[in-house]
């Protein structure tokens, strides 16, 4: 009868049948009734019991209550049920742990000390973890440099110490006293790094830093009342800008119209004065009272007057009836020169540009090269001479071309031309880009063959389409490479049906017929492929009865001793006649594809017997 097994509860914990034991519901062996070989279960019971299951992992069928000495952690620990507890002291672990009212954990992750009080895990220290680093305050007792204790409290952010405060102002005994602080400690706060910064408002300081991290003192302050110096840059941020001069002579100022420098005596000439090599002089003179600029010019005679070069980087407009131009020599770096502008700037009609061009003047006749609207042409009152290696172009292409000592030495592309005859004697090409409506590009119409006199290549056609086309070398030799190879073989014996090594087989002797090398890639072999199978023979009658007779005769026969063994029958002597049937088999067809690819013969497939593939 089966053993119940209950736990302390009295909750059913596992049937227990005769003659088994039981390793999976507990960490020690259950033995069942009559089981065999049950001492030395029963002493490993005991053994796991008295060492509480030592192990570096934990028992895998564990029971709450049950007590494991962990050998990694060196902790006796109990398993509650769900998870595994630490029986003494606190429990020492990266991950927040099952806890009971009393519990203490340490964090070693962390490296900060929780104790739970049955409701909430409070933290007893340090106050910041060790990924932060040592952060607050830090009570310290050091030596001054009359050997005299002073008690300071450090203060760290972040595993850096920043500063410290003290109640008196003292000098360290060396500068190792305080490890990270250099110098003497005042009363109050002290701080480690120059850039530390108190933010807040105070009511009065001994400098105030800048911008730059720089200490300024009150003498380092311009003065509003007095005269007063600056080695530094000024910034007025304002729109009124700066005013000069005891009238308020001039104004820098910014208004809608922008930046405005403005000159507030009337008639008063504006100077803008430079120093050179050789002392000061006037670059720029605006004489306020003619309305005129002088550049390097004091006494400016026109509205601009320069006193030297002039380069205009942009666009020059000219609003006047007449520019004249007193020079030797006139640049003019544009592509283009544009004639007959209207005086806006706007375009005219062919009528309103009617004779723009180029006029040379000369006593002994104008010479012209103008547009006239009548004829829609520029039109030249003098001949046009090209010379060296020159061309009369039309859309961009020849028409004309001509070469020093030699004249003219070809005509351009010509649409039509109506010419008598015509005879080649330097050159035999002939080219057209145009097509009739058949697709043309040259049709011969006279009667009679195209002759040859001596006898010549005729090359780049193009493969024929029509039945009337001319074949070419290429198409020839592509039509009888790609021709299909059709072959009648015998496979019986080349290997299983439809396998690879048959089909392997035939390519070998395909290409011992047709080699592959000489194909090319694409060219099909069509082959029909018959084999023979299941040859059987029948004889006739007793055919194979009368087919061998013998005759026997008895001799003595003798041991490995010599002596007699009795005697034994043997063919004395045998015919053999014909033996006559039938012997019959099985023929089996199938028509194979192959196709060269890659200079090899390589299978396809099957074929249905009438199919194009």
């Amino acid at each position: 009868m089966a053993y119940q097994i209950n736990k302390t509860s009295g909750a059913l914990l596992v049937n227990l049948a005769d003659g088994q034991i039981d390793t999976v519901s507990t960490d020690i062996t259950l033995i069942g009734k009559n089981y065999t070989g049950f001492g030395e279960a029963i002493n490993e019971n005991f053994v796991k019991m008295l060492e509480n299951f030592a192990n570096a992992s934990s028992p895998s069928n564990p029971l709450a209550g049950q007590i494991w000495w962990d050998t990694s952690a060196s902790r006796l620990k109990v398993y509650t049920g769900t998870d595994w507890t630490t029986g003494g002291g606190p429990i020492v672990q990266p991950t927040e742990p099952g806890m009971v009212a009393g519990d203490m954990w340490i964090n070693n992750d962390a490296n900060q000390l929780y104790f739970f009080d049955g409701t909430d895990l409070e933290l007893a220290g340090p106050i910041y973890n060790a990924f932060q680093g040592r952060s607050g305050p830090e009570v310290v007792t050091v030596l001054d440099n009359t050997g005299t204790s002073r008690t300071i409290v450090k203060y760290w952010v972040g595993g850096t110490f920043v500063g410290l405060w003290s109640k008196v102002a003292f000098t360290p005994q060396n500068v190792d006293t305080i490890p990270g602080f250099t110098g003497d400690a005042v009363k109050g706060f002290n701080v480690v790094d120059a850039d530390f910064v108190f933010a807040g408002t105070a009511a009065r300081t001994s400098a105030l830093v800048d911008s730059n991290n720089v200490a300024r003192t009150a003498a380092q302050f311009l003065a509003s009342d007095s005269d007063d110096a600056t080695s530094g840059a000024l910034t007025v941020r304002n729109n009124l800008g700066l005013t000069v001069g005891l009238t308020d002579n001039n104004v820098v100022k910014v208004t809608v119209d922008g930046v405005v420098n403005e000159n507030n005596v009337s008639n008063q000439n504006y100077t803008f004065r430079m120093t050179t090599s050789s002392g000061k002089k006037d670059a720029m003179t605006i004489d306020s009272g003619n309305n005129r600029i002088g550049i390097y010019n004091t006494t400016p005679s026109e509205t601009l007057d320069v006193g030297g070069n002039m380069r205009v980087a942009g666009n020059l407009i000219v609003d006047g009836e007449t520019t004249e131009l007193d020079i030797q020599k006139l640049l003019v770096r544009d592509k283009s020169i544009e004639l007959a502008k209207g005086d806006d700037s706007t375009l005219l009609d062919d009528v309103g540009v009617d004779e723009a061009g180029i006029i040379v003047a000369s006593s002994n006749g104008n010479k012209e090269l103008l547009w006239r609207n009548g004829t829609n042409s520029w039109t030249s009152n003098v001949s046009l001479n090209l010379t060296g290696a020159s061309s009369l172009k039309f859309n961009g292409v020849d028409i004309i071309t001509g070469s020093a000592g030699v004249g003219l030495t070809s005509v351009g592309a010509l649409t039509s031309a109506n010419i008598g005859s015509f005879q080649f004697t330097g050159g035999n090409n002939l080219s057209t880009t145009t097509v009739d409506g058949s697709g043309n590009g040259m049709n011969i119409t006279a009667a009679g063959n195209i002759n040859l006199v001596t006898p010549r290549q005729i090359r780049n056609v193009s493969d024929p389409t029509a039945d009337q086309d001319v074949a070419t070398k290429a198409y020839v030799d592509s039509s009888i490479d790609l021709e299909v190879l059709a072959l009648a073989l015998d496979v019986t014996g080349l290997g299983t049906a439809d396998s690879a090594q048959q089909h392997t087989n035939i390519a070998t002797i395909v290409n011992d017929i047709a080699p592959a090398s000489t194909k090319r890639d694409g060219t099909q072999a069509r082959i029909h492929c018959t084999t023979t199978t299941g040859a059987t023979a029948t004889l006739t009658g007793s055919a194979l009865n009368t087919a061998f007779n013998e005759s026997t005769i008895l001799v003595q026969q003798k041991d490995n001793n010599g002596n007699d063994d009795g005697s034994v029958s043997v063919i004395q002597s045998a015919t053999f006649n014909d033996a006559t049937g039938n012997i019959t088999s099985t023929v089996s067809r199938t028509l194979k594809l192959f196709r060269v690819t890659g200079g090899a013969w390589v299978y396809v497939q099957n074929l249905t017997p009438g199919s194009l593939v």
